[in-house]
C-alpha cells in the first residue's frame, strides 16, 4: 500500500490495464500518469519519476481480523455492478508456472511464480521465500541493510508480516511472485537457511 498524497496533493488511483514488466500498472485520476506498483514510482505522464511512499499493511483472514477489529466495517459487493467477488479471476494465471510475458531480468535462484515477501529499507531489499516460512515453527530474524527485523508468517493467510526487532513497528512488504520482485529489484539477496546458520 501506498500513501496517496504526493506532492502535497491527494491523488485517486484507478488500475490501468496495461502491464510493465508484467506488473499491472496504476493510473491517477488527477494527472493520468501511470505508476508502477513494484517500481514505487510513476513511469509515464506528468509524474514521471515521482516516489510513492509505501505504508504498511496486513494480509490476513477475515476471521482473525474481526477478532482484534470487531466494529470494522465491511465494503458491500452490492456495488451496481454484475461480478462474482466468489470467484478468482487469475487462478489459471496462478497454477501455471511462468509469467505470462517476458521479462527484463530473468533470476533463476528461484522458480519463477514462487511467492516471496519482498522488504525494502532504504536501498537495501531482500526476499523471503514463503515455502521456507511455511516450514518454521517460530518467526525468523534477521537483518536488512542495518535494520535488525522479525518476519513472522501466517499460515492462515499464507502470508507474512515483517516487524522491526528494535521498536516493534510493522515495515512496508509485499508477497509477490518472484519473478516480479527480482526484476524491479535485481540485485536482492534471497533468504536461505545457510544465510541464517551462517550467523
Amino acid at each position: 500500500m501506498y500513501d496517496r498524497k504526493v506532492k502535497d496533493q491527494e491523488l485517486t488511483f484507478g488500475v490501468s490495464g496495461s502491464l510493465y514488466e508484467s506488473n499491472v500498472l496504476l493510473y491517477d485520476h488527477q494527472t493520468e500518469s501511470l505508476w508502477s506498483q513494484l517500481k514505487e514510482e510513476a513511469v509515464t505522464g506528468p509524474q514521471t519519476g515521482t516516489r510513492l511512499a509505501a505504508i504498511p499493511s496486513v494480509t490476513t483472514t477475515w476471521k482473525a481480523w474481526r477478532e482484534q477489529h470487531p466494529s470494522t466495517l465491511v465494503l458491500s459487493t452490492q456495488t451496481g455492478f454484475h461480478r462474482d467477488y466468489n470467484r478468482l479471476p487469475y487462478l489459471a494465471y496462478a497454477k501455471s508456472p511462468n509469467p505470462m510475458f517476458p521479462v527484463k531480468n530473468e533470476d533463476t535462484r528461484l522458480s519463477p511464480k514462487e511467492k516471496v515477501a519482498g522488504v525494502s529499507i532504504g536501498d537495501a531489499h531482500k526476499a523471503y521465500p514463503l515455502k521456507l516460512l511455511r516450514e518454521r515453527q517460530a518467526p525468523l530474524e534477521d537483518q536488512i541493510g542495518k535494520t535488525k527485523v522479525k518476519i513472522v508468517y501466517s499460515p492462515e493467510a499464507d502470508s507474512a508480516q515483517v516487524l522491526e526487532v528494535a521498536s516493534g513497528r510493522l515495515i512496508p512488504s509485499v508477497v509477490v511472485y518472484w519473478f516480479a520482485w527480482a526484476t524491479f529489484h535485481p540485485d536482492t539477496p534471497v533468504y536461505t537457511v545457510t544465510s541464517q546458520a551462517s550467523k
